[in-house]
């Protein structure tokens, strides 16, 4: 039998896949909320962002961290995360046409180029995972956000330009760069919650965008966490009414569970050291359908994330993955492949054709073919269709210095439901209660 297949591309959906708006409000950002259910590669010497402090930037106005909560006090503890190292893996040389009603909700992956942006539509609210994107000649990834986001509240006037919360996974700039959009749009955005990692350091990329962000929640009276992994106390996760703000019952919609998984580490050891590895991890779960949103945590994080979670794993095994570190070879790895065993898998890269500029797509050579082949593994790889094609993938980052060799590229064919805005421009994720999924691309 053949395998379920995950693409609906616009033109043939446009009779059957859009959805009609129901009745919807914004959940406050103080509600109460029921227990939930258990259930680059880096430049090429170095990971992560290249750093660029901002002397100039104030400290953020001192704001407490709310306190979270085990989701299931019961569940068992986590194992504590302990500082040694890892070893490498082994691995090989516009708007969609759907919306969300009651029983549905829409994972939109916006186009920022190289960086993440991801809206969480619901039938009565919205949350934004990471405001990042490129900042080249041939891409801005905050206009690119601006606009989807101006489009898509356009669209959406019941939202009134709400979002209910906002996570920056970390503080590297293609994750934080567009944190101005929100900041100083008008008509303003309203962010009633934020989640992050906590304060940035001094020289992390993406410090600016964090801490006004921070600030502008602060001061107009928001939630806030700052989470540290080691306020994660069991397999369950934690969770608040700041981390899972969106309730959409009393319209006659479903209420999603939004759990944190990880986030700072406070280790003095290597791969502690690296901000990727603090990335807040969180899943969500609408119904029968789960997502997981892992940052940039890149192998060593990843090892140390599944150690921790040892005694039950099962809060990893989700339908979507949105995989880690644009797809970068050093943050996808066989055994948190096996862990998640998703049915779709969307990586957020840009454009992989030449560009004589660094920090994009072609420069790093992502997303990468290592990533790819280990997501398209019998033992817990991608398990849904797509229409087959031909997507370009890199093998190899460019080196460093004026006279480094350029980065090397294939090709590959795909017929299996894994997705990049590298090759697929904007997607959208349709999920549906009883856990049905659907993707659109091309829009």
């Amino acid at each position: 039998m053949n395998a379920p297949h995950a693409t609906r591309k616009r033109h043939l959906i446009a009779a059957g896949l859009a959805l009609a708006l129901g009745a919807c409000a914004t959940a406050p950002a103080d509600r109460g909320h029921p227990a939930a259910g258990t259930s680059p590669e880096p430049a090429p010497a170095s990971t992560g962002d290249p750093a660029s402090p901002d002397s100039r930037v104030d400290a953020a106005p001192t704001q407490d961290s709310a306190v979270v909560a085990p989701v299931r006090p019961d569940a068992p503890p986590r194992n504590a995360i302990v500082p040694h190292g890892y070893p490498e893996p082994a691995t090989p040389a516009g708007l969609p046409m759907a919306r969300a009603d009651p029983s549905t909700m829409v994972a939109h992956f916006i186009n920022v180029g190289q960086g993440d942006a991801i809206l969480l539509e619901f039938s009565c609210g919205a949350v934004l995972i990471d405001t990042g994107g490129e900042r080249t000649s041939r891409a801005s990834g905050s206009d690119l956000l601006r606009s989807y986001l101006e489009e898509f509240f356009g669209r959406r006037h019941d939202l009134s330009r709400t979002l209910d919360l906002v996570v920056l996974s970390h503080p590297h700039s293609d994750h934080t760069d567009g944190a101005s959009v929100l900041v100083d749009a008008e008509p303003a955005f309203d962010v009633l919650n934020l989640l992050d990692d906590g304060e940035p350091g001094s020289h992390d990329s993406g410090r600016k965008g964090q801490l006004a962000l921070q600030r502008y929640v602060a001061e107009n009276e928001g939630g806030y966490v700052g989470l540290s992994e080691a306020d994660v106390k069991t397999v369950s996760g934690v969770s608040n009414d700041v981390i899972d703000p969106v309730d959409c019952r009393p319209s006659g919609g479903v209420d999603p569970d939004i759990v944190a998984l990880w986030g700072r580490v406070d280790l003095d050891v290597g791969w502690a050291n690296d901000r990727n590895n603090d990335s807040v991890v969180v899943r969500v779960d609408f119904g029968k359908a789960s997502f997981l949103f892992v940052g940039d945590m890149e192998h060593q994080g990843l090892s140390a994330m599944l150690e921790s979670y040892e005694a039950d794993q099962r809060i990893f095994d989700v339908d979507v993955l949105k995989v880690g570190h644009h797809g970068s070879m050093n943050a996808t790895t066989p055994d948190f492949v096996r862990a998640t065993s998703p049915k779709i898998a969307v990586i957020q890269a840009g454009d992989t054709a030449f560009i004589n500029e660094p920090h994009n797509a072609y420069v790093y050579g992502h997303p990468n073919r290592a990533a790819i082949r280990m997501l398209l593994a019998d033992d817990g790889g991608v398990s849904m269709a797509r229409d087959p094609i031909q997507v370009r993938v890199g093998i190899k980052g460019k080196g460093l210095g004026a006279d480094a060799p350029p980065p090397q590229f294939t090709r590959i064919r795909l017929d299996k439901a894994i997705y990049s805005n590298s090759w697929d421009g904007n997607i959208a994720v349709v999920a549906n209660a009883d856990g049905s999924l659907q993707v659109e691309t091309e829009y």
